[in-house]
């Protein structure tokens, strides 16, 4: 293990020059009494559901019970992308967030993270380590259905001030066929994202392109890896000055990639780390305190991220409908929008009153209530203190809606009188057009709405 260049490491990070290449191996929790990864619990459910018979091998996932379901007969790969987003979704518990990732968050000057998983597990890790489970970390997925127009609008934005981004290279999981859940899916990210013909911004492919790369719990088969450290440099591999540190379970069957790297990389430098990556995450961890002492960085310092963090969008809910909520929030991000929501619902009245209340009535565009049989069951909260301030502000507001209501029950047809009560509350809002989310995926209609307004917001901006 000291034979590992752990000081260059340290020296990279602490100079803001490495990004983490995240796999599934890292992804692995205790859940329902044993330990497992997200992606193979996924691929467990899948098979339990279809009835597949699948030959488990201690790293087989997705694309294992996905080629097990396409043995079938008379099946389509397309009808599994919102099977298994909903079992996502659906987890019951939800999925905890892997220490391995928790540790990784602490190291504070990582600030750029990719994900080869189609989970918000690392962005969920940044947000509960450094702001307190406040939502300020930046998602930005590879998306192969992304129209023309929002992809250039997404490619011209600038970074985020002082907030992390974890890049998800193979998408994030949706109702639609738009991430990777078999190694085909994974090809053609790879082909689409080398090809030009989607892309992430600018200045997030030529950081991941120009930093070195540490590669962590990722199991892709060798000819897949080889794509993706190519789509990843900048220049070709036999002439690329750069640095790899890899640290994955079963290691050496990893060394046909690193044997190419080795033969065909001259200026490249190979740093394989003889263990799993969990347990190279805790050395790396220990060693970077050792180097870095933590530093308290108190309220203040919270505090000031989460305020450059705050959105154009603010998503007002109750707690009932958190789990709803994180799915809109993400859809509106991948959707190019600046949203923000309150994770832990404030309650501290002096802090609502100087931190959430000002937003309202002052800076943010658009604010969607969500809305559910729950809320409507609720006799109090700040949620609904929240919602007479923004009506408040929308009698000031002439020419373009401000309130965008938004009901995440599943079997809502249209119907409002089940939520009678709170419109009695509310009667102004029975006069606005209700988006339908379920469970915080919108609709064709919804979600055509937040692309509008989002451009109408961006278009106001650059006059």
């Amino acid at each position: 293990m000291e034979d590992f260049a752990w000081d260059d490491l340290l020296d990279f990070i602490k100079d803001g020059k490495v990004v983490p290449v995240l796999g599934s191996e890292l992804t692995q929790a205790d859940y329902a009494g044993r330990q497992v990864t997200l992606q193979r619990l996924l691929a467990e459910r899948l098979a339990e559901n279809e009835k597949l018979e699948v030959a488990w091998r201690p790293h087989s996932e997705l694309n294992d019970a996905v080629c097990a379901y396409l043995e079938k007969p008379r099946t389509r790969p397309a009808d599994l992308y919102p099977r298994i987003a909903r079992t996502l979704r659906e987890l019951a518990p939800p999925f905890p967030i892997p220490g391995a990732l928790t540790k990784l968050a602490a190291i504070s000057m990582l600030d750029l993270f990719v994900s080869v998983t189609f989970d918000s597990l690392m962005a969920r890790a940044l947000d509960q380590v450094r702001y307190a489970g406040s939502p300020v970390t930046k998602e930005i997925a590879l998306s192969l259905n992304q129209s023309t127009a929002a992809a250039q609008a997404e490619a011209t934005g600038a970074r985020s001030v002082g907030a992390p981004i974890v890049f998800n290279l193979f998408g994030r999981a949706s109702t639609a066929a738009d991430y990777a859940i078999h190694d085909e899916d994974a090809l053609e990210f790879i082909h689409r994202l080398a090809s030009g013909d989607v892309a992430p911004p600018e200045w997030l492919l030529s950081e991941f392109r120009s930093r070195h790369l540490l590669v962590l719990g990722v199991h892709l088969p060798d000819w897949l890896g080889r794509f993706v450290l190519r789509a990843a440099t900048r220049d070709r591999l036999m002439l690329a000055q750069r640095n790899y540190f890899i640290a994955r379970e079963n290691a050496p069957d990893g060394a046909a990639l690193a044997e190419f790297l080795v033969r065909f990389g001259r200026e490249t430098r190979i740093n394989v780390y003889p263990g799993s990556a969990a347990t190279f995450v805790d050395e790396l961890h220990r060693r970077w305190l050792e180097r870095v002492p933590a530093v308290q960085e108190g309220p203040a310092a919270a505090n000031a991220a989460i305020e450059a963090a705050r959105g154009s969008i603010f998503i007002s809910y109750g707690r009932e409908n958190l789990p709803a909520v994180e799915t809109l929030h993400r859809v509106i991000l991948s959707l190019g929008g600046d949203a923000w929501f309150d994770r832990d619902e404030l309650a501290a009245g002096d802090n609502w009153e100087r931190k959430i209340l000002p937003q309202i009535q002052r800076e943010v565009r658009l604010f969607v209530p969500v809305i559910s049989a729950r809320t409507a069951s609720r006799n109090e909260g700040y949620v609904f203190r929240e919602w007479r301030e923004a009506i408040e502000r929308a009698k000031k507001i002439v020419g373009r809606d401000f309130i965008v209501p938004v009901v995440v029950d599943p079997e809502f047809t249209g119907d409002l009188d089940r939520y009678q009560g709170l419109l009695d509350v509310f009667p102004s809002l029975r006069d606005l057009h209700f988006g339908w989310a379920p469970n915080g995926e919108p609709d064709d209609s919804l979600r055509q709405a937040f692309v509008t307004r989002i451009r109408e917001m961006r278009r106001k901006e650059t006059r």
